[in-house]
């Protein structure tokens, strides 16, 4: 009995070290990276133009948010933009001839009230010496001269600032302008373009987390996508290997019984230990640090369904 108990014992342990001895695997998860689209501004969403799981390529649109706020503010930029090239060409054109003349005519009227106030003046300075007269009328009567002339020179020089026309400094000023309000409106167009949500990559829509007419945060995500080319076995590594995984290392991928392996190329290593993953957990592995490890698919391989789980060794 005793020796029949030594010889299953000794067949055990030789099992167990076999088992040991032969190359153990690591199960991975096959992913995309993903592509979000956010939301730009706090806007309703008017449109989607997809579903989830639809596959989508590079440019077309995804979302609509609502645009009438900011095609409200275009126009409103435009018509500021329309008035300074008005005012521009206004400039650049002078003073009409009509109003010269009116300026001619005003001058003139001047001229005439500050003669008739140094007439007056005259009289009033004739009645004092007199005795007919006070010095409060000459003195009103010389504010209205000095008010005469000086309305007199405000009509001249009204007058000659349109004979000489417009100042290259006054171009100038509305030439700024004019750049301004046409940043402006380049500004709320291109806040236009960004109403409509595309996608920058071939990809799949995973999630559509609103629906239209919601009413959507600045910053909330709105669509995330799958992105196609960009697919990849995220797996942990024990630290009993990590020493055998390297970027650019090829490892061997078993994506199913009835499949063949194939190689794959590891693109990345987590330098930080995780402990061991949920579904790693057992009782030899538990207190084991892990090490997160992604492995590129090559181009025959990828278009292995996302959430596939594979099998990772060592060639």
């Amino acid at each position: 009995m005793n020796i029949a108990r030594s010889i299953i014992v000794s067949l055990v342990l030789a099992s167990l070290s076999a088992c040991e001895q032969d190359p153990t695997g690591w199960y991975g998860v096959i992913e995309r990276d993903r592509h979000t689209l956010s939301a730009p501004v706090g806007e309703l969403i008017s449109d989607i133009h997809v579903r989830e799981g639809d596959q989508v390529t590079a440019g077309q649109l995804i979302l609509q948010l609502d645009n009438s706020t900011v095609n409200a503010r275009i126009s409103q930029r435009e018509a500021e933009l329309d008035e300074l090239r008005a005012l521009r060409e206004e400039l650049i054109n002078g003073p009409r001839s009509e109003a010269i003349a009116r300026a001619q005519s005003a001058q003139q009227g001047a001229l005439a009230d500050a003669l008739d106030a140094e007439q007056r003046l005259q009289r009033a300075d004739q009645l004092l010496r007199s005795g007919a007269g006070t010095q409060s009328d000459l003195d009103q009567r010389l504010a209205a001269r000095d008010q005469a002339l000086s309305r007199s020179e405000q009509a001249r020089q009204q007058l000659a600032e349109l004979i000489r026309g417009t100042r290259p400094e006054q171009l100038n000023q509305v030439d700024a302008r004019i750049s301004a309000a046409e940043a402006r409106v380049l500004q709320e167009k291109e806040a236009l373009k960004d109403l409509s949500l595309v996608s920058a990559y071939d990809a799949v829509v995973d999630s559509l987390p609103w629906r239209v007419g919601d009413r959507v945060a600045q910053g909330a995500a709105l669509a995330s996508l799958l992105i196609n080319e960009h697919a990849f076995i995220r797996v942990y590594v024990p630290a009993d290997a990590y020493d055998q995984v390297a970027v650019g290392r090829q490892l061997l991928v078993q994506a199913d019984a009835d499949m063949p392996a194939f190689l794959a190329t590891i693109r990345h290593v987590r330098p930080q230990p995780a402990f061991t993953p949920f579904y790693a957990l057992n009782e030899r592995d538990r207190a084991r640090l892990m090490y997160l490890t992604e492995v590129s698919l090559p181009d025959s391989h990828a278009d292995l369904p996302t959430g596939m789980t594979v099998e990772v060794m060592l060639p």
